[in-house]
């Protein structure tokens, strides 16, 4: 790799994590090329993106940037993850983690802090960011239903008393 592809490479990776919500960090030795590339299907698939490349590159592109305090976990065969949606990509991490035994979370970078392996994992047990958004909706159309009745109960009820 020269250095203008490098260089290409650096900028790339560092607009796409300054453009993801959330990035975490995993070690993948030990994983078979199906397994690595059985990852790299259910990422993409769900719409995050996973980057393997020299430490020295990944730290110089998060150099500077709010993801600095990544670099100290940047040691050893490390791929760095990154998706908009936290919750899809912890239960992706999590569920490869459950599959693949060599597979290690190392860190995760959210709301400009550092994560924990158990943090992650606990982040992979809420409800995605569709299931929240569906169920806050059921839940206003619950109550706007309720209140309708609630509106409408005093004129049926009056109804009721002048038909006896």
């Amino acid at each position: 790799m020269n250095r203008n592809q490098k260089s290409n490479l650096v900028s790339s990776l560092k607009s796409n994590l300054m453009g993801s919500a959330f990035v975490a960090v995993i070690h993948y030795r030990g994983m078979t090329d199906k397994q690595l590339y059985d990852l790299r299907v259910a990422l993409k698939a769900k719409g995050c993106n996973m980057k393997i490349s020299k430490n020295t590159l990944i730290k110089v592109a998060i150099k500077g940037t709010q993801l600095e305090p990544l670099n100290s976990f940047l040691v050893g065969p490390s791929a760095i993850l990154y998706s908009q949606d936290p919750v899809i990509l912890a239960k992706i991490i999590s569920e490869t983690t459950k599959q693949v035994q060599v597979v290690k979370i190392i860190a995760g970078f959210f709301n400009n802090s550092l994560m924990s392996e158990s943090t992650i994992k606990e982040i992979a047990k809420l409800g995605s960011l569709d299931e929240v958004r569906a169920s806050f909706i059921g839940i206003i159309k619950g109550a706007q239903s309720k209140f309708v009745r609630v509106i409408n109960a005093p004129k049926e009820g009056l109804a009721t008393l002048k038909t006896q």
